[in-house]
């Protein structure tokens, strides 16, 4: 997974170690890494991971060795972490704060095709993990190097977690392209956010929609970024009115911005919009990457129905437990993604919701993905099907469900709202509808539809 590049170049800047790697130290320091790794060929390491560059040798040391690794939080807790052992056994803890390294005397054996276990996202303690290999890793970081139009030049940031598959992907496909990286854990609304991005000369800024919000909050884009050419968003659509809020300020400063659509089960990203597209196309998560195939099966009268994919970064397919691996080495060709859009007249793609984003009102069927779109602008966070019909979270306090429901057409008692304070979030920024659940349990919400 690494470049051919051996020279001084910087390919790491680690801003938590306070480390700093070129190319060729990387190189080194990878093949001295996978000398110590050297028997677990063929065996099965959980590799608690964070943005640093510890977690980054470890990693390719392990695929260098031809390890199956698992990619979890470094902090996950102990007893999730126990739990997920028993259903793998795998013969390496390494990385994690709440259990010492572990590796069980084990000799070499024949590698797994599947070389990178990643958690389903939204997962909560579930033990299903998404099989990659690592030739469709490494061609899908291929496949962004092109649609994106990554150079040696580049120097990404890497904040977003690397167990999902977006994170994993900024940080393979710059190293492939022999680009650098800084890794930081820096949150987005502290100050030093956007003064690593001066310091450490970061020329594309990753994100997903949330992401995008808090950049608009703090007012990211009005301070000083000398370097920073490129902003890029995957894991969901940008609403068109934050795009259109944010595109003026970034055209102003030299920025260019790249929407773009992708699932852990295509090994990162599937689709991009060109930068100089995004004004006649507010909305769209753009044109298949190069080597990508999208189509719409059961399309309506307006050509919405279920998008599928087939690439080469596709998914082997899901696994259980330790029985599971190891089932298949095919790629999956015909991946039906679970959401729902269209393809328009010049083959880009549209996204409208998932499929099981879907509640009933009065007997219709209703998105709730069109919901939250909708009444964004009154303060309506998330929105989940209940037993009345459909709950909301809400930022603003002087807007009642019976406003909500006029807002959509909805009759009386048609909307509820919740009361949750924060909505939970999985780690690439989206609203985590598991938790959600869980967090309101039997409440009924502090107003329903119908009452003044």
């Amino acid at each position: 997974m690494l470049h051919n590049r051996s020279d001084d170049a910087i390919a790491l800047i680690d801003v938590i170690e306070q480390r700093t790697l070129t190319h060729g130290q990387l190189e080194a320091a990878v093949a001295q890494r996978a000398d110590q790794l050297a028997a677990l060929t063929g065996r099965l390491a959980f590799l608690g991971v964070q943005p640093s560059a510890t977690t980054v040798i470890d990693l390719l040391a392990l695929l260098r060795v031809r390890s199956t690794v698992a990619l979890l939080d470094k902090a996950t807790p102990a007893d999730r972490l126990t739990s997920w052992y028993d259903a793998y056994t795998p013969e390496a803890l390494i990385g994690f704060a709440a259990r010492p390294d572990l590796l069980l005397a084990s000799t070499p054996t024949e590698p797994m095709p599947e070389s990178v276990l990643i958690p389903t996202s939204g997962s909560t303690g579930s033990p299903k993990f998404v099989r990659l290999s690592e030739r469709g890793l490494a061609a899908n970081a291929r496949q962004i190097i092109e649609a994106t139009r990554i150079t040696e030049a580049d120097r990404a940031l890497v904040h977003l977690p690397l167990y999902f598959s977006y994170g994993l992907s900024v940080l393979t496909s710059h190293l492939l392209a022999g680009a650098g990286v800084v890794l930081s854990t820096i949150s987005a609304t502290r100050p030093q956010f956007a003064e690593q991005l001066s310091e450490h000369g970061v020329t594309c800024l990753p994100g997903v929609p949330f992401s995008l919000e808090l950049y608009r909050r703090t007012r990211l884009f009005t301070r000083d970024l000398p370097s920073l050419r490129s902003v890029t968003t995957s894991g969901g659509r940008v609403p068109p009115d934050l795009i259109a809020e944010l595109e003026p300020l970034l055209t102003e400063h030299g920025i260019s911005f790249w929407a773009m659509y992708g699932q852990t089960e295509a090994s990162g990203r599937i689709t991009a919009l060109p930068p100089e597209e995004l004004a006649q196309a507010p909305g769209s998560v753009g044109y298949p990457i190069p080597g990508n195939r999208l189509w719409i099966s059961d399309p309506d009268a307006e050509g919405i129905g279920q998008v599928h994919l087939s690439g080469p970064g596709n998914m082997l397919g899901y696994a259980n437990s330790r029985t599971d691996l190891g089932s298949t080495d095919e790629l999956i060709a015909d991946l039906d993604t679970g959401d729902v859009g269209r393809l328009d007249d010049h083959g880009r793609l549209w996204l409208t919701g998932r499929r099981q984003r879907i509640a009933k009102v009065y007997g219709a069927r209703v998105s709730l993905d069109d919901v939250e779109a909708q009444l964004a602008s009154l303060g309506v966070v998330a929105a989940i099907a209940d037993d009345n019909g459909i709950g909301v979270t809400c930022d603003r306090t002087d807007v009642s469900a019976r406003d909500l429901e006029r807002a959509m057409g909805f009759p009386p008692r048609s909307i509820t709202i919740l009361d949750v304070t924060n909505v939970p979030r999985t780690g690439s920024g989206k609203i985590d509808y598991g938790r959600l659940r869980e967090q309101i349990g039997d409440s009924q919400g502090r107003e329903s539809g119908g009452t003044t």
